[in-house]
């Protein structure tokens, strides 16, 4: 039988990491995909397949793709998971990082289907896994363009799937809440850089009371999961959010409603 080929993005730490690990123990020949080619090294295997690439790099990317089609002749499985999350109040936070918000966020994982989707036509098969957020479908203080950026990865991803619904292709959306990886320190470092005046110190306080379960979450392995569940299924599941807590989350966003919702977030966040 061919063996399956895939490639992850975002593949250094995290989510992406135990993603790559988990799909090349089942089989699949792994590219791994990250800015930070020494932490890719400590994964290296007879499966995985390290990659040095920045998302904003368009012709990286299509180097990319060129590699794994003229080596492995096929791609089967694309991960988007490449992220970081640019907390701070919108008033706050400079256009210039909004930016790099949605390059990386949104416009990454854009390039990437653009530059897979050619090939997996081609041989009538593939899936693409988009990794979003609890935020895809909802937003608090102090998240917006962290948030902003998860919409649009969830519009993107519903629009293509009917779009290429017709050449044999799935597309998946993933949705994890608060998972325990470098993701939330990154966030608050970013989060210290950016100046607020006194007036919005309790959105900044209220953003650490909302991550301040993070040490007690489930770690990655349950979201890594989930991808190969996707990836093997014969009918994967359009949306899948995980753990419960982010299920919950966005079925209490469609219950409430925008006001009783955002009241709730400002109770949790001691507002």
């Amino acid at each position: 039988m061919t063996q399956r080929i895939a490639l992850v993005t975002g593949a250094s730490s995290g989510i992406g990491r135990a993603t790559a690990e988990l799909l090349a123990k089942n089989g699949y020949y792994v590219f791994a995909a990250a800015r930070r080619l020494d932490r890719l090294e400590q994964i290296r295997s007879d499966h995985i397949e390290p990659v040095e690439l920045d998302v904003t790099d368009e012709e990286a990317i299509r180097m990319t793709v060129n590699h794994v089609i003229s080596t492995k002749g096929r791609i089967d499985v694309l991960v988007n998971n490449a992220g970081f999350g640019q907390l701070g109040a919108i008033e706050c936070v400079s256009m210039e990082a909004a930016h790099r918000q949605f390059e990386v966020n949104v416009f990454g994982y854009a390039r990437f289907m653009q530059t897979v989707l050619p090939h997996m036509r081609e041989q009538r098969s593939g899936c693409i896994v988009n990794m979003t957020s609890v935020m895809g479908k909802m937003s608090t203080p102090g998240f917006g363009w962290y948030a902003a950026s998860k919409h649009a990865v969830e519009a993107l991803t519903d629009a293509v799937r009917g779009e290429v619904m017709e050449f044999g292709i799935e597309v998946v959306l993933i949705a994890p809440g608060l998972i325990k990886t470098e993701f939330v320190p990154r966030q608050l470092a970013l989060l210290d850089t950016v100046a607020h005046p006194p007036a919005y110190q309790k959105v900044i306080k209220g953003l650490y009371h909302l991550l301040a379960n993070e040490p007690t979450s489930p770690g990655p392995a349950i979201i890594a999961q989930a991808v190969l569940d996707a990836v093997t299924s014969a009918n994967p599941p359009v949306r899948h959010a995980l753990p419960l807590d982010a299920k919950l989350a966005a079925a209490a966003r469609w219950l409430f409603g925008a006001r009783l919702f955002a009241w709730v977030i400002r109770r949790q966040m001691k507002f």
